[in-house]
């Protein structure tokens, strides 16, 4: 009965972070005149399979949520840029529930794309991201236990992480959760990455190595 409860639970939490990046900017998003060359451009730096060890397995992106929550102190307006490219990468998992996807935005200009970035990437991102987190698992119990600014490498022109620690509950159950947010701009691709690690934290070298092997295809 727990190994059921807990392998539930581990579901849970992973479609919630699969939905979370985008509530971030669902009141907000970027004007859409997507063209082919940006698609397939926004396709090549996006996460593959080949950018995996042995025992991770990707599958079709399946966030499809239409809600819209809120932060009363975060509300990102991107809608008066234009984005030419726009491609989720599928969603990469392993069995104990570990998850790794990413987002990769193609802008009409340079400037338009370090303008995006700026409006996402806020000292109130992580908190905003906690609060989804937690509303976004209702009835489970969710204990924040850190939220904030995370040391990472420098990537791209200029890049920013965040990490989400918390304590998963329900039926009896606890699932520990470490969830961080890979931020960065590179010319006209904003990109954003996300790395769930569900009893114990993602290795901090292999979270690296996929950054750079995103941020290096973004060139």
């Amino acid at each position: 009965m727990i190994r059921r409860v807990s392998r539930l639970l581990c579901a849970a939490v992973v479609a919630v972070v699969v939905a979370v990046p985008a509530a971030l900017a669902a009141n907000g998003d970027p004007q859409k005149k997507l063209t082919k060359a940006d698609q397939a451009k926004a396709r090549a730096i996006s996460l593959r399979q080949s950018d995996f060890p042995a025992g991770w397995v990707g599958k079709p992106n399946t966030n499809t949520s239409q809600g819209n929550p809120r932060c009363s102190s975060y509300n990102p307006d991107q809608s008066d840029l234009i984005e030419t490219g726009d491609v989720d990468s599928p969603d990469f998992s392993r069995p104990e529930g570990s998850f790794v996807s990413s987002s990769v935005g193609i802008f009409k200009t340079r400037k338009m794309a370090q303008t995006g970035y700026a409006r996402v990437a806020k000292p109130q991102l992580p908190k905003c991201f906690a609060e989804l987190f937690t509303k976004g698992l209702a009835p489970a119990k969710v204990q924040v236990l850190q939220v904030g600014p995370l040391a990472f490498r420098q990537l791209g022109d200029r890049s920013n992480a965040y990490r989400l620690r918390a304590d998963v509950t329900v039926q009896g159950t606890t699932v520990p959760a470490t969830i961080d947010i890979v931020l960065f701009n590179r010319g006209r691709a904003d990109v954003a990455m996300i790395f769930a690690g569900l009893f114990r934290p993602l290795p901090a070298s292999f979270e690296q190595s996929l950054a750079a092997k995103v941020a290096a295809r973004a060139a």
